[in-house]
C-alpha cells in the first residue's frame, strides 16, 4: 500500500506552496538541536526568506550560492528546504557534508531531531530503531523520493545515484580531489544532469582568498547584498563592519554607524531594519532566472544571537593573533582571509637591525625557545625571546658544524638545551623548550630528543596543510635496522600557517613613538645572508584540476633561518604563548632566580656562535 501511495505522491501536481510559507506553517525546532525551540518563524530572520524562496519548486532558479558569516541561522535553513522536499516535493536529494564524521553529526543532531519535531515529517519517515525502515544514519526513505547523506570524501557516496535536490553545506571543507576522480562538487553535480527541474544550494562559511570555493561560486552570480534602512534618515545600506565603532576597550558601546547621516544607530533598531530590508544586486548585469548569489555577515544575526558588542569583543581579542583574525574574518565578516604569504623585502629587515647585544635578553623577554633544522653537516639553531603580545627577540642564530651522522655535533647541540642567558636586568633564563625537525636524520633526531624529557626537547615534522600552529603530539615506533626499538611523541606544526603569521609580523612597522606592536620580531645586527634565508620562500599558486593550489616557493637558495623561526615558534605554541594570559605574563616576567654572580656561582662560558 505504501508503495502504491508513494507513486500516487510522485504523479500529484506540487502545491504552490514555497519553502518559507512551508517552514512558518509546519517546520519545529527541536529543544535538542536549537536554542529557540517551537514554531520556526522567518520572521526572526527575514533575510532568508528570499532564499529559501528561490530552493521552492514554483520557482526557476536552478542554483543558489550563499556565502556567509556564522549564526545567521543557514543551517536551519538549509534544512527547512530537506523538509520543503520530503512534504512537499518528493524526489531524490543528495545531502553533502565536508567528512563522514560531519555528516553522522549532521545526521544524529539535525535531521533526526528535525524528523521527531515535526508532525508532517514523522508520518512520511519511519523511526530509525525499526526493522527495515529505510530511516539510517546515510539514508531517508519517504513516499515519493529518498534523501542520501554523504561526505565529500566519499567517492562511492556521491555517484551513487541521479539526484534532484542537492544540497551541498560547507563546500570550502570539500576536499580539492577526491580518490583521483575529480573534485567532489563537480561529481555531486553530475548527478543531477538528467534532471530539468532541479536545484543545487551551496552554502558556506569562507576560508583562504585564492582558495575558497565559495567565494568562486558567489563572484559569478549578481553578488546580492541585504540592505536595510537607517532608522534616522531611512538610507539603505548593507551592514559593514567598518562602520560599527566603539570606544577602544569598551565594546559594550558598540553602535553603527549610518554611512548616509552619520548617526549612530542602537542595536535594538536591528529587529525592525531586518524586517524592513532587502537584498540588493551588486552586480545586476548578472542576474539570472537560475542562478542567485547572497552573501551575509553576522552583523545581521538577530537580537539575542550574536550581537554588535560580542562583534567588538571577538574584534579586539583578535588583534595580533593571526589565527584569530582569519576566524572572525572567516566566521563573523563572511569573508576570505588574505594570506601574507608574500616575503617581505630582507633589505627592509636588515635596515631596521638593532645593536643589541648577542645572548643578553632584553628585560622585557618572559621565556626563551629555539628551532632547530637539521643538514648533513651541520645543525642551525634560532634561539628566541617571547615577550607580551607575541613580540620577539633574535637572541643568537647559531650554525653547529659537523657530520649530523656522528654524536659529536649532536653532543654540541645538547649544551645549548643546558645554557642559561642572564636578561638585562640580571635575572637567569633557561631555555623553556627546543623544536628539532624531523626531515633529515630522522633516527639521529629521535635519538637525540630521548635524552631529554619532554618538556625540555620535542621533535617536530611540518605539515603544510595543517590548519594549526602545533597539532596534539602522536606516538610513533621508531626503528634501528629495520626494527622497532622504541616509541617517541612527535609533533606536527601547521607550517603554511606559521610563515604566513610570520611573514605578516615581519612587516609590521614601529609606530611614530617607537613603540613596537603586537608581533613585531627584533633582531640585531646580523649579516644580509641571514635575512635572505628569513624570507627565502613566498607563495605561488598552481591551477590543478581547475582550482588553485598554494605552495610555498624558495626564492633564495638557502631557507634555513626561516625553518627555525617556524620551529622556534611551534615550541613557543607549546609552551602556550597562544593560551597565557595576564597572571601567566607576569609568572614568566618575574619568575627567575637571580644572576649567577649575585649568588655566588660560576656560570659556564658560552662558546661565540660559528656563524656570525
Amino acid at each position: 500500500m505504501s508503495l502504491i501511495q508513494g507513486f500516487l505522491d510522485g504523479l500529484r501536481p506540487e502545491p504552490r506552496l514555497s519553502v518559507s510559507d512551508w517552514a512558518d506553517r509546519y517546520r519545529m525546532l527541536s529543544s535538542t538541536a536549537s536554542a529557540e525551540p517551537g514554531q520556526w518563524r522567518t520572521s526572526r530572520t527575514p533575510y532568508l526568506r528570499e532564499i529559501m524562496d528561490k530552493l521552492s519548486s514554483t520557482d526557476p532558479c536552478r542554483e543558489v550560492v550563499f556565502m556567509k558569516g556564522a549564526q545567521v541561522g543557514a543551517t536551519e535553513m538549509g534544512f527547512n528546504w530537506v523538509g520543503y522536499v520530503i512534504d512537499v516535493s518528493p524526489g531524490p536529494m543528495l545531502l553533502v557534508q565536508p567528512t563522514l564524521e560531519t555528516l553522522k553529526r549532521a545526521s544524529k543532531t539535525r535531521f533526526d531531531p528535525m524528523v521527531e519535531a515535526t508532525p508532517r515529517l514523522t508520518e512520511k519517515i519511519a523511526p530509525s530503531r525499526s526493522r527495515d525502515s529505510g530511516n539510517t544514519t546515510f539514508q531517508k526513505d519517504f513516499p515519493g523520493g529518498t534523501v542520501v547523506l554523504t561526505g565529500a570524501n566519499s567517492a562511492v557516496g556521491l555517484r551513487s545515484m541521479p539526484i534532484r535536490f542537492l544540497f551541498l553545506d560547507e563546500i570550502d571543507g570539500y576536499p580539492l580531489d577526491l580518490e583521483g576522480e575529480g573534485d567532489p562538487i563537480s561529481l555531486a553535480e553530475a548527478r543531477t544532469r538528467t534532471f530539468a527541474r532541479k536545484k543545487i544550494f551551496k552554502v558556506s562559511t569562507p576560508t583562504v582568498e585564492g582558495r575558497s570555493v565559495i567565494e568562486r561560486e558567489f563572484l559569478n552570480t549578481d553578488q546580492r547584498y541585504y540592505a536595510v534602512p537607517c532608522p534616522h534618515c531611512q538610507h539603505e545600506q548593507a551592514l559593514v563592519f567598518d562602520n560599527l565603532k566603539w570606544d577602544k576597550g569598551k565594546p559594550e558601546t558598540a553602535l553603527y554607524f549610518c554611512e548616509e547621516c552619520g548617526e549612530g544607530i542602537e542595536e535594538r533598531f536591528k529587529t525592525t531594519m531586518l524586517a524592513e530590508g532587502r537584498w540588493v544586486a551588486k552586480k545586476p548585469e548578472l542576474t539570472s532566472l537560475y542562478k542567485a548569489g547572497y552573501h551575509l555577515n553576522s552583523l545581521y544575526s538577530p537580537n539575542g544571537w550574536y550581537s554588535w558588542v560580542d562583534a567588538a569583543r571577538d574584534w579586539e581579542d583578535a588583534q595580533g593573533d593571526d589565527n584569530k583574525l582569519k576566524t572572525f574574518t572567516n566566521t563573523v565578516l563572511g569573508l576570505t582571509w588574505k594570506e601574507k604569504g608574500d616575503a617581505p623585502e630582507w633589505q627592509n629587515l636588515y635596515n631596521r637591525r638593532e645593536p643589541y647585544q648577542l645572548n643578553r635578553p632584553t628585560k622585557e623577554v618572559a621565556f626563551i625557545t629555539a628551532g632547530v633544522d637539521v643538514q648533513k653537516d651541520r645543525i642551525e639553531v634560532e634561539i628566541v625571546g617571547w615577550c607580551r603580545g607575541k613580540r620577539s627577540y633574535s637572541i643568537d642564530y647559531r650554525v653547529l658544524p659537523g657530520d649530523t651522522s656522528s654524536k659529536a655535533v649532536w653532543d654540541a647541540l645538547a649544551a645549548v638545551v643546558g645554557e642559561q642567558w642572564e636578561r638585562e636586568d640580571g635575572r637567569i633564563m633557561p631555555l623553556r623548550l627546543m623544536a628539532v625537525d624531523t626531515g633529515f636524520r630522522t633516527t639521529e633526531v629521535y635519538d637525540f630528543c630521548q635524552r631529554f624529557d619532554v618538556t625540555r626537547v620535542i621533535p617536530v615534522k611540518g605539515q603544510d596543510k595543517q590548519q594549526l600552529v602545533v597539532a596534539a603530539p602522536k606516538q610513533i615506533h621508531t626503528t634501528s635496522a629495520g626494527k622497532k626499538v622504541g616509541r617517541v611523541r612527535i609533533w606536527s606544526v601547521g607550517t603554511s600557517v606559521v610563515k604566513s603569521e610570520l611573514y605578516g609580523w615581519l612587516k609590521l612597522e614601529r609606530a611614530e613613538d617607537g613603540a613596537a606592536p603586537p608581533g613585531y620580531c627584533h633582531f640585531p645586527e646580523y649579516d644580509q645572508h641571514f635575512f635572505r634565508m628569513l624570507t627565502a620562500e613566498q607563495v605561488q599558486y598552481r591551477v590543478v584540476r581547475g582550482y588553485p593550489v598554494p605552495e610555498w616557493v624558495k626564492k633564495y637558495e638557502r631557507n634555513e633561518a626561516l625553518d627555525c623561526r617556524v620551529y622556534a615558534r611551534a615550541a613557543a605554541a607549546v609552551v602556550g604563548i597562544d593560551r597565557f594570559r595576564e597572571d601567566n605574563w607576569k609568572t614568566l616576567e618575574s619568575g627567575y632566580a637571580v644572576s649567577s654572580e649575585a649568588s655566588g656561582q660560576q656560570k659556564r662560558e658560552r662558546r661565540k656562535s660559528d656563524f656570525w
